[in-house]
């Protein structure tokens, strides 16, 4: 029993070290990609659109990052600004009847978007009436960053439209039309079950929890203490009943990985699991308030559309466990499950690890 935990000790520390070669080499090799994400969240109120836009830093150093390190501050950018406006003016352009809207820049702040640095842009535009169909030309960053994405989201009352800005799609045609209350909870309910299938941290996370349950009744306590504390923070965070920082919570939720991966090589029932799982679950319904946050919340029905993207968080994450549990379960009539396993917590550890570097 001693010489088994003592392999185990080598072999995890062994692969902790790997780990840190891999990550300091991922870190320098990264470091400077092209890829990258921004947002732009639009809220359109009568005759007037007020345009939050953020860009990653990397997008926008090869042209202000004046001192060359790397880095920018807003004092830097603070002596570009009739520059930027210039930029913002020739490659951000909406247009109402074929008429272009004056642009106002309100406001231009360096600031943490998640695990990002960036620039965070708020701009004002205004037509002459009530705006209900625009166009909107994107071609920001494109030439210095051809994989740069850009998150579009509309709001317009109960109205909400999302979509994808990159190189190939850089205009589109929206036309506002306010949908009836079920369109907006169906909306949220799709955007629920997105956001678990793509959210790769969340699902490993599920995962490493399940890779132990050697029972569908242990499987179904984790699964539930999971969605009742995840369903406890993410209102808590909807709401704004308590105030979190995004930053922190994505390098919890790498933390949370991190753990359960590690606990699996050293333990072999899943008897207590649930209540590790509803205090990691606390973390990961922030997580998913965070998401949710970039989307928005419809004031008018803002529980009926919190509850429909809760439910939809729920039916991903069930999909996913009728695929994964029944193969696991019978899985574990091999002798070699249990090096499968350990050998599975490895590689989620190795890839958890590293998002938590990133993140901090």
């Amino acid at each position: 029993m001693k010489r088994g935990l003592a392999l185990k000790l080598r072999a995890f520390l062994s692969l902790f070290i790997v780990t840190l070669i891999f990550c300091a080499n991922a870190s320098t090799s990264f470091a400077h990609t092209d890829k990258s994400m921004g947002y732009s969240k639009l809220n359109i109120k009568g005759k007037t659109i007020d345009y939050e836009l953020f860009i990653d830093q990397i997008d926008m150093l090869e042209q202000f990052d004046t001192n060359k390190d790397k880095y920018l501050e807003n004092e830097e950018l603070s002596s570009q600004t009739e520059r930027i406006e210039s930029v913002l003016q020739k490659d951000l352009r909406i247009d109402v009847d074929s008429k272009p809207l004056t642009m106002e820049m309100l406001s231009m702040d360096v600031t943490e978007k998640g695990s990002t640095i960036g620039v965070m842009f708020k701009l004002r535009l205004t037509a002459d009436e009530a705006i209900e169909q625009f166009n909107l030309h994107y071609n920001l960053m494109f030439e210095d960053a051809p994989l740069h994405t850009n998150v579009l989201l509309v709001h317009s009352g109960e109205y909400f439209y999302q979509n994808i800005l990159d190189t190939k799609k850089k205009d589109v045609q929206i036309t506002i039309a306010q949908p009836e209350s079920e369109s907006v909870l169906w909306k949220y309910f799709v955007l629920g079950i997105e956001h678990i299938l793509t959210g790769y941290d969340h699902l490993l996370f599920l995962v490493s929890l399940v890779l132990i349950a050697s029972r569908f009744k242990d499987a179904l306590k984790i699964v539930t203490a999971f969605t009742i504390a995840h369903s406890i923070t993410l209102f808590l965070v909807a709401t704004d009943r308590i105030q979190v920082s995004s930053h922190w919570v994505e390098a919890l939720i790498a933390l949370t990985i991190c753990y359960v991966a590690v606990e699996n090589m050293f333990v072999q029932k899943a008897k207590w699991r649930w209540l590790l799982t509803a205090l990691f679950g606390l973390i990961h319904g922030m997580g998913f308030a965070g998401a949710l946050a970039e989307t928005g919340l419809p004031k008018s029905n803002l529980i009926g559309s919190l509850l429909t993207f809760n439910l939809g968080v729920e039916v991903g994450q069930l999909m996913v466990l009728c695929l994964l549990l029944p193969f696991l379960l019978w899985l574990r009539r091999f002798p070699w499950y249990r090096k499968m396993m350990i050998s599975t917590s490895c590689l989620i550890f190795v890839l958890a690890f590293y998002w938590l570097i990133q993140r901090l």
